[in-house]
């Protein structure tokens, strides 16, 4: 499917826009379809050294027609690594990152935040400083590495004190490993960037594993 086209830069009504139809495709894919996505990414990120080397790894749950993520935790677990959930605590602070045992999951002992995603139930969390790699949402991203998130800033305002301005041109890595989860029609030629945003180290999609 080819990509959609990119906003113009400085127009946030054109970026609003393409938020717009990218989640509109993404809601209209077929439970099918979804699913083999899900697993599909599980099959690409077992062949990365970064996320095999990786011990404490953070995701989030699916919730706005995303790329599944159930496969993705699961193979965690089967790994024997540390999965942490993002929690949203207040609308304007970064997100903590609170720790869940296999029962946890198992037992699917969640919360739904007024926002619309599932969180783990009560818990405070610790700062991503702590995770070595980090599974992102997002509703587009470019071949720089720049994302689209949903708008709300969570994630921008989250890692904001984990990249200086050298490792935001690539050329010094930090933790946590930033690693954007999409379908590969979220892909466009180029998305505009604000000093605040925060780049991705990598894509996952159910056809590749691309580095920035």
């Amino acid at each position: 499917m080819k990509s959609l086209q990119p906003p113009t830069p400085h127009h946030i009504s054109d970026t609003q826009a393409l938020r717009k139809s990218i989640r509109r495709q993404r809601l209209a894919l077929s439970a099918q379809t979804r699913r083999h996505a899900g697993l599909s990414v599980v099959r690409q990120i077992r062949r990365e050294p970064q996320f095999m080397n990786s011990r404490k790894i953070g995701l989030y749950l699916d919730a706005f027609g995303e790329v599944p993520t159930h496969a993705l935790i699961e193979l965690c677990f089967q790994l024997r690594k540390t999965v942490y959930l993002p929690v949203v605590h207040l609308k304007n602070k970064p997100l903590a990152w609170a720790q869940i045992t296999r029962h946890q999951w198992l037992s699917q002992r969640m919360t739904r935040h007024r926002f619309g995603m599932k969180q783990p139930f009560k818990q405070r969390g610790v700062s991503v400083k702590s995770l070595d790699y980090l599974v992102m949402p997002l509703v587009a991203f470019d071949h720089q590495g720049h994302r689209l998130g949903m708008g709300g800033g969570f994630y921008d305002r989250t890692l904001a004190h984990c990249a200086n301005s050298q490792e935001h041109r690539k050329l010094k890595p930090s933790k946590p490993i930033r690693v954007g989860l999409a379908y590969d029609f979220q892909r466009v030629d180029a998305i505009p960037s604000n000093d605040w945003d925060i780049s991705i180290h990598a894509v996952l999609t159910p056809t590749e594993y691309r580095r920035f």
